[in-house]
């Protein structure tokens, strides 16, 4: 090995070792781990670098973190301490009496219908139709647009105090 080589591979393992230790670490590792994952990784990068065959683009210990990175994943699926996704719903499964019959509750809806006919058909027209107080004012036939707001606010709390009379919310929530 030529003395350049040598002084680069020192500098690799003095600057990108610890990364890498850190990472195996993050990843449920240990030093001895991350010492041959390393080492993997700068064969990997110097079999890549004889054959010509890295992005010219990315540094050489920003490459060999990566590698490092993959061959850690690969460690810990082998060693079982990582589970693939597809496998994940047969070893993590909420038991089926987990959940309590779903509370019946009286829909939305009806509280809307019992506010009253116009209150409906305005809070419908303002929400779903998404049209403007102005609109709304002109179609229901209001002397200002306050007094289209103000009659919009007051259907709101109607529904507002049958649903808190009703304890929806909470059974909602």
């Amino acid at each position: 090995m030529r003395y350049q080589e040598h002084q680069w591979l020192e500098e690799i393992y003095k600057t990108t070792l610890p990364t890498v230790a850190r990472m195996v670490y993050q990843m449920g590792g240990h030093l001895e781990m991350a010492k041959d994952i390393f080492q993997d990784a700068v064969i990997i990068y110097l079999e890549k670098q004889n054959k010509g065959t890295l992005p010219a683009h990315v540094s050489p210990a920003a490459y060999i973190t990566g590698i490092a990175r993959i061959c850690c994943l690969r460690k810990m699926k082998q060693s079982g301490r990582y589970t693939s996704l597809e496998n994940i719903s047969a070893e993590i499964a909420i038991p089926e009496d987990y959940y309590g019959p779903p509370p019946v509750a009286t829909p939305l809806l009806s509280y809307l219908k019992a506010a009253g006919k116009r209150c409906l058909q305005l809070l419908q027209a303002f929400y779903y139709d998404q049209h403007s107080i102005k609109e709304i004012a002109d179609d229901f036939h209001f002397k200002s647009l306050h007094s289209a707001s103000v009659q919009k606010y007051k259907c709101l709390e109607k529904v507002r105090t049958q649903l808190q009379q009703s304890n929806y919310a909470e059974t909602v929530s």
